[in-house]
């Protein structure tokens, strides 16, 4: 797993955090791999109002690492179980319209050809996101969202396994945990919520 992937699959629990253009959910392929994908119909858009949000890494666990990915499981172990507040932000109506908890997945994780979603769907506010990622160079990756997505919540949990290329028997684990919640309405001089 190269540098760069694992930064990538780190930052994605930050990114759910954030809003983008709508997707439309019913198409039966994903856009970026063109592999056939379940997804659900419901996608509940998040209230406009102000929100809070709490991101923090449950586990970070690793085997058979080189100098290079030892480093990389120091500073991510030095995290496990500290909380990352942030907000109250304010989600303005026209954001919120175009809310799209994939399109956020995909935006912030930048997913390349060597990735294939092989589950994305959110059915009765149950999400189920499973991608998985093979390349000779970078290695191989699995990545699982699950939780509970609603127009006033999200809980959701982020599982990552990520391998080194053979010869190579390095792996991470990582369990990261993503909770946003609406509190009220927005107040007069709030910061927005992007």
């Amino acid at each position: 797993m190269s540098w760069r992937d694992m930064f990538l699959i780190m930052m994605l629990g930050l990114t759910l955090t954030s809003c983008s253009a709508p997707e439309k959910m019913g198409s039966k392929h994903n856009e970026i791999n063109s592999q056939p994908v379940a997804v659900g119909q419901q996608n509940p858009n998040r209230q406009a109002g102000s929100w809070t949000m709490v991101h923090y890494i449950m586990a970070f666990e690793g085997k058979n690492l080189d100098k290079a990915m030892a480093g990389l499981l120091s500073a991510g172990e030095s995290s496990v179980g500290k909380k990352d507040f942030g907000g109250p932000l304010c989600l303005l109506k026209k954001t919120s319209s175009k809310d799209n908890l994939f399109t956020r997945i995909k935006e912030g994780v930048n997913f390349g050809p060597e990735w294939k979603i092989i589950r994305m769907s959110i059915k009765n506010n149950i999400v189920d996101f499973y991608a998985t990622m093979e390349d000779p160079q970078a290695g191989r990756a699995e990545m699982t969202i699950t939780g509970i997505l609603t127009d006033k919540s999200t809980d959701l949990v982020i599982i990552t396994d990520s391998y080194q290329p053979a010869p190579g028997k390095g792996h991470i684990h990582t369990v990261m945990k993503q909770e946003n919640s609406r509190i009220g309405e927005c107040i007069a001089d709030q910061d927005v919520w992007q």
